[in-house]
């Protein structure tokens, strides 16, 4: 990369991850869009997200909860080569961008994307490097907000979703230790069981700070348990004649959440949330309730390095003892590779009402790269590989 990009011009390791991240855009503008079944295992994906993210709170809820109203405007932008080496396994590699309109002309971030993705057994797959963060956790363990803020994650992961499971475990790696600094990972799970229309599920989420090396004030752990249980009636599935009506259901969530920073005393706190939702036209509408919480949960406190600062990462409005919420989500099908998405949500907090709106237009295109080259080729014997953990003592 050095060779391409002089370090007297780009001595910024993101500004030269924003050239190479132009570089493949150009190069994707030489390329006609992919046709149905294209033959070759290298692609060149771009992805685009353009978003609205905007959540008012009152200053009375602020103060309480110390949850803060934002609005995020900006692109959220990937562009990757793609490269499957035999049916259930490839390679992915490139880079992503986020755009924080009304910033500068310079990202405000970058990030490298690498990924091997190994279908291992049918609606099994497994993800080393760049995995997908749109993680299926309640929003009181991981803020539906991350997915603009927290754009990628790094790790191993095996998720599935198949008839009767929807599976996924992961190690999200986020700060590397050195001596100043404490490394920081994450580890979640979520296991659902799903048969004739009823649905029971696990989840689990630990957020870990500190390590050994550096002179910091010690481990820093927050935890978050869940158990779920609930029910889906779809007409199209039992022979019903509805058209207009997808699904109607409801779900049941025990939550809670254990914080347990250094030179501080551990709580706990723990919650129910009820949900009922109907899918109609195509549009998802429901109704959450929430009793519990007493500002532990999600617990704002920090650490004596970062006071103020919680290292739970759910929505802080579950720190209220009992909010409402209604909402609907709706989607429309621009053309096959572009949606737009528009979520409304209301939001009833200590007697204030709260209104949050999130606006999506995505597009996902993917170019197919030197087909004639790849039809024609013989690709020649792999040379082998040595493994990277030999056995021991050479057996």
């Amino acid at each position: 990369m050095n060779s391409l990009l002089p370090t007297n011009q780009h001595n910024n390791p993101r500004r030269r991850l924003f050239a190479v991240g132009f570089l493949i855009l150009l190069l994707a503008s030489m390329f006609p869009a992919s046709p149905v079944g294209a033959e070759s295992p290298l692609s060149l994906v771009i992805e685009n997200q353009t978003y609205v993210y905007n959540q008012e709170t009152d200053k009375e809820v602020d103060s309480t909860l110390q949850t803060e109203g934002f609005t995020l405007i900006g692109n959220l932008s990937r562009a990757f080569f793609q490269y499957k080496i035999k049916k259930g396994l490839l390679i992915e590699a490139g880079v992503l961008w986020n755009f924080e309109f009304g910033e500068d002309n310079v990202p405000d971030e970058v990030d490298p994307i690498i990924s091997l993705h190994y279908a291992f057994a049918e609606d099994w797959l497994l993800t080393a490097g760049t995995i997908d963060r749109n993680h299926p956790l309640h929003d009181a363990f991981f803020n539906d907000s991350l997915r603009y803020i927290e754009p990628i994650e790094q790790g191993l992961q095996i998720k599935a979703n198949s008839r009767h499971i929807r599976q996924d475990l992961w190690l999200s790696w986020e700060e590397r230790e050195t001596t100043t600094q404490r490394e920081k990972f994450s580890i979640g799970n979520v296991t659902q069981l799903k048969a004739g229309g009823f649905m029971l599920e696990g989840q689990a989420y630990w957020v870990h700070l500190g390590g050994q090396k550096n002179s910091g004030p010690g481990v820093f752990n927050n935890l978050s348990l869940g158990a779920g249980t609930g029910y889906t009636y779809r007409p199209e599935k039992t022979g019903g004649s509805s058209h207009w009506l997808d699904e109607i259901g409801f779900t049941v969530h025990y939550l809670q959440n254990s914080d347990d920073p250094p030179a501080l005393p551990k709580v706990d706190d723990n919650g129910m949330a009820y949900r009922a939702f109907v899918t109609a036209w195509d549009t998802y509408i429901y109704y959450q309730h929430w009793r519990g919480g007493s500002l532990n949960f999600n617990s704002p406190r920090g650490d004596i390095t970062m006071p103020g600062k919680p290292l739970a990462k759910g929505d802080p409005i579950y720190r209220a003892r009992i909010y409402d919420e209604v909402g609907l989500i709706k989607t429309w099908q621009l053309a096959d590779e572009v949606i737009a998405t528009v979520d409304l949500r209301a939001q009833f907090t200590l007697g204030r009402f709260q209104p949050i709106m999130a606006v999506n237009f995505t597009w996902r295109p993917t170019f197919p790269l030197f087909e004639d080259y790849f039809k024609n080729r013989t690709r020649p014997a792999p040379e082998p590989m040595e493994p990277a953990i030999g056995r021991p003592y050479g057996f």
